[in-house]
């Protein structure tokens, strides 16, 4: 290892707080300064006030979301630059990387700018457009976490990009590992057992699930929706009129009790009409060795174990892929996880990613 990477410190440009909303990008961006050769890295972030503090193996800082919060953010980026001998700047914050008086060495697109605008029909989606040809510009190399996502980017150079696929927090975690205070629903052990990790949004396809537990409800299939969103009181209201007692949106769990339900269920569903970069919920399946069925969209087939676990947006479909994984439970799933998803597999490709960067 040379000592120029050795004493290279990591600049982590995020969200929200290590402390308050540790979920989604936080714990990818934990995970990945553990391929960092530093034992403390920054992160920087959003907050409702600007505070600095301790987290595990990061200095972070958190910048009040006001009118000043770019000044404030360069006068903190100036300041680590003055201290440190030699800086990598990994990003995935847009504004913070184009707001930024330093190129961002590393940027990570989860779901390029313009096509999540596009999909929802934003009203300032051409200026999304914009927004995102500038931010490759001031970017020196970007990482994709699949190839879908880098295919629905705007970023047209043929080199200085790559792609490595997202890994799993739940990894470190076991089932001694203290759970959140919040009453656990239990599936009943009669049924088949179905689970889902999603936000209650329209790209969820949320509906769809409702209407295939509508069907299913004289059978002994049943599913638990961990997730909260937008959506979520309408969906709720909808599934007490209907009177299902086989399908509960369970709104927000820690991820010390998704283990729990990864555990105790039977599979995996994943709906998803548009805007689905990677597929999280899929490759956690895995991880607890469950058979995932989900759409046929986005980059879903190129994490899916199999093609034959993939249905398309209907009812119809799902209920068939439904009733076929009953006979087709048993497969490598953890192994597969392992092969190609795991915490060590995505470090040492980070690992091997910093070093080039230095």
């Amino acid at each position: 290892m040379n000592n120029t990477f050795k004493s290279t410190k990591v600049v982590y440009l995020g969200f929200n707080s290590m402390l308050k909303h540790k979920r989604g990008v936080e714990n990818v961006i934990d995970f990945q300064s553990k391929a960092s050769s530093s034992s403390i890295n920054y992160y920087i972030h959003w907050d409702n006030k600007t505070e600095v503090y301790h987290y595990n193996h990061f200095l972070c800082i958190g910048i009040k979301n006001n009118f000043f919060r770019f000044i404030v953010l360069n006068w903190f980026l100036l300041k680590i630059k003055k201290k440190e001998k030699s800086l990598l700047i990994h990003s995935h914050n847009t504004l913070m990387s184009m707001m930024s008086l330093f190129q961002t060495h590393l940027f990570t697109v989860h779901d390029a700018l313009y096509y999540q605008t596009k999909s929802m029909n934003h009203k300032l989606k051409s200026v999304f457009y914009f927004l995102e040809l500038f931010l490759y510009k001031r970017t020196r190399f970007v990482h994709f976490i699949s190839n879908y996502t880098k295919k629905m980017s705007l970023y047209s150079k043929k080199n200085n990009f790559i792609i490595i696929p997202n890994t799993s927090y739940l990894e470190g975690f076991n089932n001694n590992t203290k759970k959140d205070n919040n009453e656990i629903v239990k599936f009943n052990p009669d049924a088949t057992k179905v689970f889902l990790v999603r936000s209650i949004e329209e790209r969820a396809c949320i509906d769809l699930v409702i209407q295939v537990a509508t069907q299913l409800k004289e059978t002994n299939f049943e599913f638990l929706i961990a997730g909260k969103g937008p959506l979520y009181d309408i969906y709720n209201s909808q599934i007490k009129k209907l009177n299902l007692t086989n399908i509960k949106l369970l709104g927000y769990v820690s991820d010390s009790n998704l283990i729990d339900y990864y555990s105790d269920c039977d599979l995996v569903l994943m709906p998803a009409a548009y805007g689905e970069g990677f597929g999280l919920p899929i490759i956690e399946g895995y991880l607890f060795n469950k058979p995932v069925i989900a759409s046929n969209k986005c980059a879903i087939p190129e994490v899916i174990y199999s093609p034959d676990f993939l249905f398309e947006n209907t009812v119809e479909s799902i209920i068939e892929k439904l009733n076929f994984i009953k006979t087709n439970l048993k497969g490598d799933y953890k192994e597969y996880y392992a092969n190609n998803f795991s915490n060590l597999y995505v470090m040492n490709k980070f690992n091997v990613l910093y070093k080039s960067l230095v």
